[in-house]
């Protein structure tokens, strides 16, 4: 039997609600939901503490269909630009990690970000990637960007 078959085979299928979000010490994130009593599967009560579970969410609207974020999310951050995109990357941990990975190692705050993204797409300020004329540096910005958002799908979705 094929690993999706059997995901497929024994996936538990019910709606929930957030209802709580909260950001642990350690960094990781505890995620609440309220399951109805008509939806609550018994493989979930009786399961241990501490059990692992796959889990796929999907918005759904009020009638139950599912709502399609990519279009909205896409279209929303390359509205900012590229002067905001890598303002918001450099506050970014995950960022630094790639940068580390892929790039340099003493990438640990966003100053260090920041100066890699300034040297990486060789301007003096990040304000320089909208300056007319320099549409060399807007690339090497949106190649950096995208080859993070293909790293965080790859190795850290």
């Amino acid at each position: 039997m094929e690993l999706n078959d059997l995901a497929a085979a024994n996936a538990i299928q019910l709606e929930v609600k957030k209802d709580g979000l909260t950001q642990r010490q350690s960094g990781d994130w505890q995620l609440r939901f309220t399951v109805a009593h008509t939806d609550m599967d018994n493989r979930l009560a009786q399961a241990a503490m501490g059990t692992r579970f796959a889990c796929v969410l999907v918005e759904i609207n009020d009638v139950e269909e599912p709502v399609d974020h990519r279009a909205k999310d896409r279209d929303a951050w390359r509205d900012l630009g590229p002067i905001k995109q890598a303002g918001i990357r450099c506050t970014e941990p995950m960022f630094w990690a790639f940068l580390r990975e892929e790039y340099a190692p003493d990438i640990y705050s966003e100053a260090t970000a920041a100066q890699f993204v300034r040297d990486f797409c060789h301007v003096e300020s990040r304000t320089d990637l909208n300056k007319p004329g320099n549409s060399e540096a807007r690339t090497l910005w949106h190649t950096l960007d995208f080859g993070y958002q293909a790293w965080r799908v790859k190795e850290h979705a």
